[in-house]
């Protein structure tokens, strides 16, 4: 089953114990190379507050489809790889099997009395935003986590729409290439984004962190989100060390150097 998924992080090897008790939820509000995933892996690694992955990503639908779907939804999705996952996964679903989708996904993956989704913005406009999720986010804690440095931000967003290469432990399908078109486009689109969050999150309680902190203090950081959720003796709580490699390098600096040179 696992060498099915694209991810193997959605085989049951990663599943958690079932509860009888229906887990607490909460959101990480996220635009692409924020942080987020450094964020949602080492929350995980506490083992407090359940195991949160970005579980409406087209890619995550596509694998828990091929995992847990009926006979005919396993076969027609796990045919999909590539750009037809996101072309194509979710976008016909209904309200009511996002639903199933998610109830299905939190049966598995809570810990501690909570349930986490990592939600970029897109994803939220994807499935009819408070429209076609509300109900399902109408009790959750929100946690949002921004990026200070925006051209770094859509310098790595570029080059992983090019490369194919979201983390550092996948291959490179194609190298990326200096596009100030391009990277102007995820400038614009990261604005549209955190200009989103800001409406839907207006007025309602958040915890707000930045990818700089988190690079800073990874420990401390995550401890103040535990303490958000209220995990008891969240001061005390072991962080792991990070498990993702940065993925900036020479060429994000020469892709900077030649952005500020207007090239």
């Amino acid at each position: 089953m696992t060498a099915a998924l694209l991810d193997p992080r959605n085989g049951p090897d990663h599943d958690m114990p079932q509860s009888s008790t229906p887990p607490r939820r909460y959101v990480i509000a996220s635009v692409p190379r924020s942080g987020s995933t450094l964020l949602a892996r080492l929350l995980w690694g506490t083992e407090q507050v359940g195991r949160p992955k970005e579980y409406l990503n087209p890619m995550q639908l596509r694998d828990w489809e091929v995992r847990l779907g009926g006979w005919t939804s396993r076969r027609l999705h796990g045919a999909l790889h590539g750009v037809a996952v996101g072309a194509l996964v979710g976008r016909s679903w209904s309200q009511r099997r996002l639903m199933t989708h998610l109830d299905r996904v939190e049966a598995r993956r809570s810990s501690g009395g909570w349930f986490g989704l990592k939600l970029h913005h897109h994803h939220f406009d994807r499935y009819g935003g408070m429209a076609g999720l509300g109900d399902w986010l109408s009790r959750v804690r929100w946690i949002r986590i921004q990026r200070e440095d925006r051209l770094g931000q859509a310098i790595s967003w570029t080059r992983a729409l090019q490369s194919g290469q979201w983390a550092a432990w996948q291959t490179t399908r194609r190298e990326a290439r200096y596009s100030r078109v391009a990277i102007r486009q995820r400038l614009d689109a990261i604005a549209r984004a955190e200009d989103g969050w800001d409406v839907v999150l207006d007025a309602l309680p958040v915890h707000t962190l930045t990818y700089e902190a988190l690079v800073a203090d990874p420990a401390g950081t995550v401890r103040q989100v535990l303490r958000w959720l209220e995990v008891p003796h969240a001061a005390v709580v072991q962080v792991p060390r990070p498990p993702t490699r940065r993925q900036a390098d020479d060429v994000t600096e020469q892709w900077r150097r030649r952005w500020a040179s207007g090239a």
